[in-house]
Parts: C-alpha cells; structure tokens; sequence
C-alpha cells in the first residue's frame, strides 16, 4: 500500500499536467485561426470609437422636484402635528416644541433658483409668523406653492392621513 500510496501523487501531476498542456494547445491554436483569418482578409483590429449616450431628461427639474417634496413633507408634519394636538395625542410642551421644529426646518430650508423658488420664500414668511399653519396667509401661501409646483410638473401632495379623515 505505501508504494501505490506515493506513485498516487505524482501520477496526479502527470494527468493535471496533461490535461493544462492540452487546454493550453487548443487554446493557441483556435487562437491562431482568428489572427490567420484577419492576416489573410487583410482586416486590421482597431476600437471603433463610440459616442457617449447622453440620457434625455424627463420630468421636472430634479432641484424643482426637491423643492416640491420638501413643501410636502413639512406640510405633512403640519398637518400631523395639529392633528396629534387636538386629539390629545401630544401635549402643549410637545405641540410646541414640535412647531419650533417645523418653523427651523421652513426658515432654514436650502432653497434654490427655480420656478418654485419665490413661492417658498412666501411660504417661509408665513411659517416664521405661525408655522401650525393656521393662518390663512400661511394656506394662501401653500396653495399657491402646490399650484406651482404642479404647473411645473412636479407633485406637492398635501392631505390629511386617512385616520385623519383624509
């Protein structure tokens, strides 16, 4: 057994060995065909530059978009936070707080050059004064902001939740 033992490997070698010379000859030689065929028709292998593909934007500005999500979503959480209010749901120190937070986020939105620019600017002019939304400058200034950004093709979806009616 120990001599069947010791020739095992280096009869693996041998048939490993075989077998890469083998793959390594195929290898070459379908190669050789394909440099022959071009030699022989006179081809010459060279890149054909392709342009770059430009994408086609489609839809509304992506900055715009942003702005328009934006209105939607701290008119969502005015929404929310008066509804949490008069349900119960968050006390005064809470319903306060929470609208310190939301009159931040109004105030200091980043805000860009678009065709929705000049409405949040009158949006944050309202949420300085009374970011619950309450006053009727703040919801002129929303519906105008909402109109706008659908005109320009983007979306600003302020509704209730349904356990709000909505």
């Amino acid at each position: 057994m120990g001599a069947l033992h010791e020739r095992t490997p280096a009869r693996v070698i041998r048939v490993v060995g075989a077998v890469g010379a083998a793959l390594a000859l195929s290898a070459a030689l379908s190669g050789c065909g394909i440099v022959e065929r071009i030699v022989a028709d006179g081809e010459t292998p060279t890149p054909t530059p392709t342009a770059p593909v430009t994408p086609t934007p489609t839809g509304p500005d992506p900055v715009l978009a942003w702005e328009c999500g934006q209105i939607s979503a701290l008119s969502g959480v005015a929404i929310r936070t008066n509804f949490e209010y008069q349900t119960g749901r968050l006390d005064e120190v809470e319903y306060v707080s929470r609208l310190a937070a939301l009159q931040d986020a109004w105030v200091y939105m980043p805000t860009y050059d678009t065709a929705i620019t000049p409405f949040i600017y009158d949006v944050q002019v309202q949420a300085a004064a009374d970011p619950s939304g309450a006053n009727q400058g703040y919801i002129d200034a929303i519906n105008a902001a909402t109109a706008a950004c659908q005109e320009a093709g983007s979306l600003a979806v302020i509704t209730p939740l349904p356990e709000m009616g909505g």
